[in-house]
């Protein structure tokens, strides 16, 4: 049987920060609205707010309000392209 210890030491090292494990987020560089959740919590952390789970209620709002635009954005386009294709199918008729 392993001890805590030696299950920590046997993962290779110790247990990351919670501001670290924010700051591995892979947030691609084009994502400027989760760059910026990513950056605000990094900044609360840095205040003194690194309770995982207060961490967890701060990502939260942001990204249900990022997941929104999307969805709003996402169904206008898909009008758009309805919208295009039937500019399209237009046209092939009178062709």
């Amino acid at each position: 049987m392993s001890t805590d210890s030696e299950d920590q030491q046997s993962g290779g090292g110790s247990t990351p920060t919670v501001a670290e494990v924010v700051a591995g987020w892979n947030v691609p560089e084009g994502a400027p609205v989760a760059l910026r959740i990513r950056d605000s919590i990094l900044e609360a952390i840095a205040q003194g707010y690194d309770d995982p789970q207060l961490v967890a209620d701060l990502a939260v709002g942001p990204l249900v309000v990022a997941v929104g635009r999307l969805e709003t954005e996402l169904a206008e386009a898909r009008r758009r392209i309805a919208a295009l294709e039937q500019v399209i199918e237009g046209r092939g008729d009178g062709a």
